[in-house]
């Protein structure tokens, strides 16, 4: 079994690396929180939460900002979890171990379309 804490820091160094920037939560609640007191264009979601469903954060999340874009992250990719997870909005689905070339391509694309997109010189 992978270390989230370690993936999770590999990513957010990923992110930043390629001159987006980033914040990281380290439980669903602690993003409900930062959505509610910041404007974000994206959330990079792992299903794999301790604290709350990855369909009820998916919820709450859009019920505080109904135009944020959710990627979801998951280990196991159970076709009625990608299913249930689909019908909530999220932009994209994708199994873990993440690709950096996906999900540079998907920050890249989001990025382009939307031009509030914060990205650092």
């Amino acid at each position: 079994m992978e270390n989230n804490a370690s993936v999770l820091s590999y990513i957010v160094g990923l992110i930043q690396h390629w001159g987006y920037r980033t914040e990281r939560s380290e439980s669903g609640r602690e993003a409900i929180k930062k959505v509610r007191e910041k404007i974000y264009d994206l959330v990079l979601l792992d299903t794999s939460l301790n604290d709350i469903t990855p369909q009820e954060l998916i919820v709450r999340l859009k019920e505080i900002m109904p135009d944020i874009k959710i990627v979801t992250m998951t280990e196991s990719n159970g076709g009625n979890l990608e299913k249930e997870i689909r019908t909530l909005g999220v932009i994209y689905y994708m199994s873990k171990p993440v690709s950096k070339e996906e999900l540079k391509d998907i920050l890249d694309h989001i990025s382009d379309k939307k031009a509030g997109m914060i990205k650092d010189s």
